[in-house]
């Protein structure tokens, strides 16, 4: 009898092998779930970071005219980078190079279709209309042209940031979206 509550008691020192294995198993699958999870979190917050930085620098050209007094104009460069000029032609965006902004990668600027913007909304990097792109200093009131936006994307994901100034307000407002459908105002478009 002696012998057989020794052999019971070493029998529950430890796990068996298929104990074991099924807790690796489990717990790899949970940890392969939540990496899947942190990847679109990380996307998320960067695309954001780069739509609020975006818009504080428009907001910040937008006061730079107003303080030179003079007619500005953002450009962009690659990718990933918008230069500010002090306009001296009336048709062009060139001249005297002030500022610049570039943001961290896999970010990058994109056309407003490529991010689902509604087609009436000009580009501020891009747009052929100078009173679309120029920040032109007004007494009272922000230089930044009256709509406009500047689309970034997250990699080749369908993660979207924008830099957007609608007709109905005075600022540029930081915004965020998920999937590149178009509505025809925006309203799938998030504010920050």
């Amino acid at each position: 009898m002696l012998l057989a509550k020794q052999n019971i008691r070493t029998r529950k020192a430890g796990f068996t092998l298929v104990e074991v294995l099924v807790v690796v198993t489990i717990m790899g699958i949970l940890s392969a779930m939540g990496v899947v999870g942190l990847q679109r979190a990380v996307a998320n917050a960067r695309v954001k970071d780069a739509a609020v930085n975006t818009a504080a620098f428009v907001e910040r050209v937008g006061n730079e005219a107003i303080r030179m007094s003079a007619e500005i104009c953002l450009a962009q460069s690659g990718d990933q980078k918008i230069l500010v000029y002090k306009v001296d032609s009336k048709t062009e965006c060139h001249g005297t190079r002030i500022d610049s902004l570039v943001i961290d990668a896999p970010n990058k600027f994109t056309t407003m279709a490529a991010c689902g913007m509604p087609a009436d909304v000009p580009n501020m990097l891009t747009s052929t209309d100078v009173n679309k792109r120029f920040f032109k200093p007004k007494t009272g009131l922000s230089a930044v042209p009256v709509e406009g936006a500047i689309c970034i994307q997250y990699g080749s994901d369908q993660i979207f940031g924008a830099a957007r100034k609608l007709k109905t307000s005075n600022s540029v407002r930081a915004q965020w979206k998920v999937g590149n459908d178009v509505t025809a105002n925006g309203a799938d478009w998030m504010d920050l």
